[in-house]
């Protein structure tokens, strides 16, 4: 195709310079040399979107202990991106808050919840009384009379609404609200949280899945779970880079090694005698 001008949109994403000269400085100190930076969001993309998602219009959404990274894909590009300084820390803060438990506490009671989530539907419709109890939690604190309805709906739904109100704001200030028919894909440790997925239906009004590693292969039992996805997807970004690399100084040889003095030195004769009568 012939043309005039050449155009490109490109998507910069910014970071602080002290903040990467101290993760440097870390890596240093620890004797691994760093190679490159890459936005978490886009790692944790990497590690869990499908190229179909990414092609219709797909939000990833890595949900952290502190903070949430939005990855907008349209057309199988990253059109937007973003961090919310909220996560899953917030949440055992409200139920560390609400019980009156220490934050280890909490957060044991947390992820307790999110990983018996049928034992937790069973237990309510069933309204049973002493399902929470300190044992089970393994906490040494007494937890106070409150049922698991007023944890669930009155502690930890709020803040769940919060964060997908802020993640919501988010994909309207993109302007791709109506690009992404795949709706969002949540990873991160946070994702696992009870009543994340059905809380966030009802608000964003999008389709949700939980997004799992699963381009990991060998024994990967312990892995395959949304708070590894960053960690993977780092994995195959540097994998990636590493291969281009190979790739290129390979070529780069072989047309070295194509080349020869005596070929220069035949074929500059042969230019010469062009000219020659």
């Amino acid at each position: 195709m012939s043309g005039v001008r050449l155009e490109v949109d490109t998507h910069i994403i910014t970071a602080s310079a002290t903040n990467l000269k101290n993760i440097d400085k870390v890596l240093n100190d620890l004797g691994v040399r760093n190679m490159g930076y890459i936005f978490s969001g886009v790692a944790a993309a990497d590690s869990v979107l499908t190229d179909t998602e990414k092609d219709l219009g797909v939000a990833l959404v890595d949900i952290g202990g502190g903070k949430i990274d939005i990855c907008i894909f349209v057309e199988g590009a990253l059109s937007y991106s973003s961090s919310i300084p909220i996560g899953a820390r917030h949440i055992s803060n409200d139920i560390a808050v609400g019980l009156r438990v220490s934050l280890d506490s909490a957060e044991k009671v947390k992820l307790y919840l999110s990983n018996h989530i049928q034992q937790v539907e069973e237990a309510i419709k069933k309204k049973e009384k002493n399902f929470l109890n300190s044992v089970k939690f393994n906490i040494p604190e007494k937890l106070p009379d409150a049922t698991l309805r007023e944890i669930i709906d009155g502690i930890i739904g709020p803040r769940i609404e919060e964060i997908y109100t802020y993640i919501k704001e988010e994909i309207i200030k993109s302007e791709f609200e109506k690009h992404i028919p795949s709706g969002l894909v949540i990873t991160g440790g946070g994702a696992l949280t009870i009543g994340m997925v059905e809380q966030g239906k009802r608000i964003v009004r999008l389709p949700i899945r939980v997004g799992l590693p699963e381009r990991a292969s060998g024994l990967v039992d312990e892995i395959m779970n949304p708070m590894y996805a960053s960690t993977l997807g780092l994995i195959y970004y540097g994998n990636k880079q590493m291969s281009s690399e190979n790739t290129s100084n390979k070529n780069f040889n072989s047309i070295l090694k194509n080349f020869s003095m005596n070929d220069i030195i035949s074929k500059v004769k042969k230019l010469f005698k062009q000219f020659l009568p």
